[in-house]
Formats: C-alpha cells, structure tokens, sequence
C-alpha cells in the first residue's frame, strides 16, 4: 500500500488497480470511501483500462483478431509498479506483461500519478504509446464514495448536484444483454441536482455525455460536509449505485462506454475511444474535493 498524508487528508492506495482504498478527513475522522463490503461491491476506485464497461460476449476484436477481455479491462487486476515521489504524490505505473498480451496486443505505458493538493486528491492518467502504430483504447475511473457518509444517516437525504444546469439525456444500460442500448431518457431539463433514490439506478448506472459542468458534488440536507468532484478530458460521465442504495455512490468518469448490444465492428469503431498515434500521450485527470 501507499499512503500520502497531509495536514488535512490521508489517503491509502492500492498498487493493484491503482486504486484508492482510503481518504481520510484528519478533522473529522471520517473515510469518505466506500468500505469495500464484499456483499455489495469488493473494490472501491479502480482505474478503468483498456475498456470502459463491458464488451459484447467478453470479446473484441483487433486487426480482424479476437481478443477476450472482461468487464472494465485489465487494469483493475494488475499490480502496477509504484513510485512513491514524496509524502503527498505517487506514481503507479503499468506496461503489457504475456497476459496482458493475450487479451490486448498493443504495447503503451499507463501512468497513474496521485497528488494531495490540501483538500484535494488529483489523479492523472497518462498514456503513452510505445508501439510502432496506432493504439486504440478507452479508460476512466471507478472512485466509490461513502454515502452516506456517516452512520445513522440515510442516502435518501443525499443529492448530486452539477456545476450548472444542464438539459441532458441519459444513455440507456440493457442490463439483460450487458451492453448499451440506443435509448435514451431526459435526466436534466435545464436543472442541475438529483437525489439518491433506487429507482433511478434500476438499469445500472446513470450515464450522461456533452454535459458542460466542470463538476459535480456529492451533499446532504443535513449538514455542509461535501464531496466535489472535477473532471478533466473525459466525454462520459456515469453515476452508479449497488443494488441495494445505501452504502456507496460511484462518480466514475469516462472516455468510451460499453459496447452497444449487438456491436460486432472493430476495437477502434467503439464510440468514444482514443486514437494515439506512435509516441504520443494522452492525459486525463479527477479530482476528488473533501469538505470535512
């Protein structure tokens, strides 16, 4: 594990996945992640890499290939090397190894570089192909967060609330066949919250595109502690509860989706994914915004 710790936060991350396990407001004691139950939902925050949400049959094929890869990619079951910077930033970093190889025949350098900024968690992607051609990829994150917060509290008194109004439709999930559909519901009407309630996650996660906030927050009624979350490059957004609400509530930022049900084309016809040309990078990056 690596733990970064200031005056204000400390925060636990694990090399495998490069997943955050813990923020931890030094004022108030409290973890503001999800707790990892295993009866709801084992992890916590996850980087999403080479896909974003589920192929269709597991499959996908690449230069007329088929490759096999599960739900989100491979990345969230690697141990990535890590670089401890300083006591407030660390570097993971993850590179094709044979297995990797089997299911995703490009080579790249995924860097996975956290830094704590007062009250603030930043973390950046950076992909870099090392190939001799063009690789095509998707990638985005996964961070769960405590809600509610505190025990004794109920999710039902907890609202995302976006940066501005927004007029937006939601991409609809086909959870029978784990694919996207290609029906959409209105979400926003020139509005910007929404409260936590089970109905809206009947069909898996709430997921919207061309929305124009720079943000979104994760409050309560019942007192001012907040979670703010930044997105930086990302053309997806979904907001995601267990089965059961209460306990966790994933913002997870995107670039690309799953397949549409019935997808049969290419890797690189997927809608969303990045094109990187030999050598180049491309960045992404959220931040997380305690307010104890």
């Amino acid at each position: 594990m690596a733990i970064l710790k200031n005056d204000i936060l400390e925060v636990e991350l694990n090399p495998k996945g490069a997943e955050i396990i813990k923020i931890v407001g030094l004022k108030d004691g409290l973890n503001y992640m999800w707790r990892r139950d295993p009866s709801l939902w084992a992890s916590s925050a996850p980087i999403l890499f080479p896909i974003v949400g589920a192929l269709q049959n597991n499959e996908c094929r690449i230069d007329g290939k088929t490759y096999t890869m599960t739900q989100h990619g491979f990345s969230r079951h690697n141990e990535y090397l890590t670089h401890q910077l300083s006591d407030t930033c660390v570097e993971f970093e993850l590179t094709p190894n044979e297995e990797i190889l089997k299911q995703y025949p490009y080579l790249f350098d995924l860097k996975v570089i956290y830094t704590l900024k007062e009250n603030q968690l930043e973390c950046r992607c950076v992909v870099t192909n090392t190939d001799e051609r063009v690789i095509y990829f998707q990638i985005g994150g996964h961070p769960a967060f405590a809600c509610p917060f505190m025990e004794n509290e109920s999710s039902n008194d907890y609202y995302i609330e976006f940066e501005k109004n927004e007029s937006l439709y939601q991409k609809i999930i086909d959870v029978e066949h784990r694919g996207m559909s290609d029906k959409t519901e209105l979400l926003f009407d020139n509005e910007r919250r929404f409260f936590v309630r089970q109905a809206l996650f009947n069909n898996d996660a709430i997921v919207v595109k061309n929305f124009h906030s720079h943000y979104v927050t994760l409050k309560s009624l019942n007192h001012d502690k907040s979670i703010r979350f930044y997105m930086d490059n990302f053309n997806h957004l979904g907001i995601w509860t267990s089965k059961h609400v209460g306990g966790l509530l994933a913002i997870e930022p995107w670039v690309g989706h799953s397949d549409y049900v019935g997808f049969t084309g290419e890797f690189k016809e997927k809608e969303g994914v990045v094109a990187l040309a030999k050598q180049e990078e491309f960045m992404c990056q959220f931040t997380i915004e305690i307010n104890q």
